[in-house]
């Protein structure tokens, strides 16, 4: 084989060689394009999105309901509660047993049996103390007392993350149960180490038997819904 042909295969061959890195050249800005298109495509559906998508927050605060919703039934006397006639929670009438008492006298002797009555009507709750004895001048039990607004008084006793007015309408969870309400009134600002003092009006008298004194309720409040966009400025 001559010097020439062997020089003209070898010219081919590198021409070949420098056609396939051409090729694999041209093939890669063509993938780059591709990403940069579909990452152009999210950023726009995401923008979109965030205009529209809305979020609503949830607020929860801790309530405690104030004492003065309540006739705590005292004596002056130690008592023994020999039996509870009347379930927690229950609506009472006036002059209605509630339980069955023994007063214990100066001389520590137990007194005959006698009954425990309503002052007036209401709800009925326990004093939830675990002994049946219970010392002079401390509640026996409670009457929630019965209005025809469906007011309550409660005490605030977190500070909000935003102003509540007269008129806004809120709900009241109880463990699993919320109950609907508006507030109708608020006591004054915000006092540390007690809260702010407001009331709550209920659409009916079905909270009656949740209020007890030891309940613990929480105040919920929902903002107003607002975008992606508006949480993000």
């Amino acid at each position: 084989m001559s010097v020439i042909n062997m020089f003209r295969k070898e010219a081919l061959r590198q021409q070949y060689k420098s056609q396939e890195f051409g090729h694999s050249v041209i093939k890669q800005p063509n993938i780059i394009n591709k990403a940069i298109m579909i990452l152009m495509v999210i950023m726009l559906i995401t923008i979109i999105a965030a205009q529209f998508i809305t979020i609503t927050a949830k607020q929860s605060y801790l309530l405690k309901i104030s004492a003065e919703n309540y006739q705590p039934l005292v004596l002056a006397n130690t008592v023994v509660i020999n039996q509870q006639l009347v379930k927690d929670g229950a609506e009472v009438n006036k002059n209605q047993p509630l339980a069955n008492i023994s007063i214990i006298s100066s001389s520590k002797k137990k007194n005959k049996e006698q009954f425990l009555t309503a002052p007036y009507s209401g709800v009925y709750f326990h004093s939830q103390i675990n002994s049946t004895i219970i010392q002079a001048y401390q509640p026996i039990s409670y009457l929630l007392k019965n209005n025809l607004t469906n007011d309550v008084t409660f005490w605030l006793t977190e500070k909000l993350k935003r102003a509540i007015n007269v008129g806004d309408l809120v709900r009241i969870q109880f463990n699993q149960t919320v109950i609907n309400g508006k507030i109708s009134m608020i006591f004054g600002e915000y006092i540390d180490k007690k809260g702010l003092k407001l009331s709550i009006k209920f659409s009916n008298n079905q909270y009656l038997t949740l209020l007890s004194p030891q309940s613990q309720p929480k105040l919920l409040l929902q903002n107003q819904p607002k975008t992606l966009i508006q949480l993000l400025k």
